[in-house]
């Protein structure tokens, strides 16, 4: 019987990144492709994934013997885009994610923080936390490359499943509703407003057309409930041009209320879709009420401050935090983080 062999043990970050800084590990061996890199949000997401002590996929490793130095060497078969993360984070390279407690878990404290901030006593439990994580390694043992690129080819070929826009795509990708999508997406307001979010998986559309949905349907649309935006896809991918043409306009005239908001993409307040969905909300609410409230970029701006101080001190504001502590995408916290935006706005 002729099966390979293999072996696996789980290591703690502290190991890898101690084997890591002792040149151990070939994150190129030949058989990987080249051009293969993840996103800034992707890498980020890894790193939410680990800080809250989540499961991620294995590692794949070829062990051998370098005849030179004698040293034992690692090639990553499987894996690259995972450890390429964690050495990012720890060479102070990436940033916690934004929206780190959304979820329920993590907290506001390390949102947008760095590795080198982690040494704050008050959060330094987060980097043992870190340290301590183990990853599963599963070692190949075998001295025949032709075997190494054989199971790298397997690997590769389970991908993983579609996801619910990637179906959408695939059913309606050829409608001039989603082409309507794309081209939005590519605007410069859109384009810098969701680029934490992955365009590899289309979850930059599909929030796209929620905000579109928001506007044509004149309701706040819950982002959490697939099959009800399925329905939306099919009613709206039978449209004809013209129909499609006055779908743009509307968006157009929500687009020019939010631009006065003047929000300022490089600060990373501004980052994740949550608060996108909530300002943009808040400009279609302005728009329905032809409703010009004067200073309102100084006034969103004051918000968010007020909001990263978390010192309780408006009502409002605590409302809004209340809805980014889980479950940011149903349709009730979305409201409620949109009314708390305008009530603000229209009473202060």
């Amino acid at each position: 019987m002729n099966i390979l062999e293999r072996t696996s043990n789980n290591i703690n970050i502290a190991t890898f990144w101690e084997n890591y800084s002792l040149k151990k590990y070939n994150l190129s061996p030949s058989y990987q492709r080249e051009g293969e890199v993840w996103s800034g949000p992707d890498q980020s997401y890894l790193i939410d994934t680990i800080l809250k002590n989540f499961p991620m996929p294995p590692i794949f490793l070829h062990q051998h013997i370098d005849n030179e130095t004698g040293k034992t060497i690692y090639d990553v078969i499987d894996g690259k885009q995972r450890l390429g993360a964690i050495i990012g984070f720890l060479n102070n390279e990436i940033a916690i994610p934004e929206d780190f407690s959304e979820d329920g878990f993590g907290t506001p404290e390390l949102e947008g923080l760095y590795f080198r901030d982690l040494d704050s006593p008050e959060i330094s439990a987060w980097k043992k936390n870190l340290w301590k994580y183990e990853i599963t390694i599963e070692y190949v043992e075998t001295d025949d490359i032709g075997v190494v690129n054989h199971i790298f080819d397997r690997l590769n070929r389970n991908g993983e499943p579609l996801t619910y826009q990637e179906l959408r795509n695939a059913k309606h990708g050829d409608t001039g509703f989603y082409r309507l999508i794309k081209d939005i997406s590519a605007w410069d307001t859109f384009s810098r407003t969701v680029d934490s979010l992955s365009n590899n998986r289309l979850e930059n559309h599909e929030f796209i057309s929620e905000l579109i949905f928001l506007i044509t349907e004149d309701q706040v649309i819950a982002g959490d409930k697939p099959k009800d935006i399925d329905e939306l896809y099919e009613k709206y991918a039978a449209l004809d041009t013209n129909e499609l043409n006055v779908i743009k306009e509307k968006v157009l005239k929500i687009k020019n209320v939010f631009s006065t908001f003047n929000l300022n993409f490089d600060d990373k307040r501004f980052h994740g879709v949550s608060h996108i969905y909530g300002l943009w909300g808040l400009a279609w609410k302005l728009h329905k009420g032809a409703i010009d409230i004067e200073g309102i970029d100084e006034k969103i701006t004051e918000f968010f401050q007020i909001y990263k101080r978390k010192d309780g001190s408006n009502d409002y504001i605590e409302t809004y935090r209340a809805t980014m502590s889980g479950g940011t995408k149903g349709s009730s916290r979305r409201k409620r983080r949109i009314d708390a935006l305008f009530n603000y706005m229209e009473q202060t």
